[in-house]
């Protein structure tokens, strides 16, 4: 199955990065020196009925993981460290610290993203609704380098 983000603002090409932010004499300018490695990079979470793909999914620290859902149900992405995640991500889309302490994202149906830049080293596990669970597939982790 392919999965094409031309029609979400922000996501078309973002991987590829480009010439913005450079001066006239190709040297990097003071914010982009600043900026972290994986800034303007984005990988993909999918989300189907078999469970989450990849399982362990390694980035570099600013990198924006998303995850996009295919299935046919609503579901909705759980860390259980809320206050952890709450000071490791920025700009999330859909997420939220719950009264409980879980950072979550609201339930998103077929064909929806909920998405995160996630800007501290770490692991961080975190599990999907809406999967069965006996064999795993509904656990997974997002690995910070």
């Amino acid at each position: 199955m392919l999965v094409f983000f031309a029609g979400i603002p922000g996501i078309a090409g973002a991987a590829e990065g480009g010439p913005a932010g450079k001066t006239e004499n190709g040297k990097k300018t003071k914010a982009e020196k600043k900026q972290l490695p994986g800034f303007g990079k984005y990988r993909v979470i999918r989300i189907d009925s078999d469970g989450v793909f990849p399982r362990i999914l390694r980035i570099k620290a600013g990198s924006t993981v998303i995850w996009f859902n295919a299935t046919d149900k609503y579901a909705s992405v759980v860390f259980s460290k809320g206050d952890t995640l709450n000071r490791s991500t920025r700009t999330p889309t859909l997420f939220y610290l719950a009264p409980d302490g879980t950072y979550v994202s609201a339930a998103f149906g077929s064909g929806g993203v909920a998405s995160a830049a996630f800007v501290k080293l770490g692991t961080y596990y975190y599990f999907v609704t809406g999967l069965p669970i006996f064999d795993g597939g509904a656990f997974a982790q997002v690995v910070v380098e």
